[in-house]
């Protein structure tokens, strides 16, 4: 095949997709946030994960600077919020957008999980059946926990102690403390936080 044949194909083989991708693709409800479409249709924005990993949201955040956009993948929608306003309104909005279809489709991938355990992660995970489940149990727990409360302010101050238990060393040395970063703050955020919910 000549080079002139194989820019033709490749032409035909584009308008092919992009027709295809205007055809056949999601229909979006104008209620929705605006859409990002990405350069090469279906994959173009599975590309950009792939290439850049989670900075690729990044990117895009500042490529378009809007306070919400969505992204299609593999059919599959995912919003991106950038407004710390509209975060605060979707943290609270529970019921209409769920964290239980992500727990589910990330969890086999970061755990080493067998069915059994799949299918209790799975058991009711937007809630609509009740507060029962793993997710939606685990998630009031959360809310709880983390209101305004006395409770709060006792987590709090026992993990800011058990910090300063971790800090105190560092500073007794006038010279300075050398330290592997990582292993320290994996080490003390860890006891402090564990130490901070038992």
């Amino acid at each position: 095949m000549d080079s002139g044949s194989l820019a033709i194909t490749v032409a035909l083989l584009a308008a092919a997709i992009t027709v295809a991708s205007l055809l056949f693709g999601p229909k979006y409800d104008p209620k929705e946030p605006p859409v990002i479409h990405p350069k090469i249709p279906f994959i173009g924005h599975l590309v950009g994960l792939l290439r850049y990993g989670l900075r690729y949201f990044e990117i895009l955040s500042t490529k378009y600077p809007i306070p919400i956009f969505t992204l299609q993948i593999l059919g599959r929608r995912i919003y991106v919020v950038n407004s710390p306003d509209l975060i605060s309104a979707v943290q609270k909005d529970a019921k209409n957008l769920s964290f239980g279809p992500f727990v589910s489709w990330m969890s086999p991938r970061i755990l080493d999980v067998g069915d059994e355990a799949m299918a209790a992660i799975n058991e009711n995970t937007d809630g609509t059946k009740g507060l029962y489940g793993l997710v939606p149990e685990v998630s009031r727990g959360m809310h709880n926990a983390l209101a305004p409360s006395d409770s709060l302010d006792w987590m709090t101050k026992t993990m800011l102690t058990k910090m300063g238990e971790y800090l105190d060393p560092l500073g007794a040395n006038p010279e300075g403390t050398e330290i592997d970063l990582f292993k320290w703050i994996r080490t003390a955020f860890t006891v402090a936080s564990t130490e901070a919910v038992c």
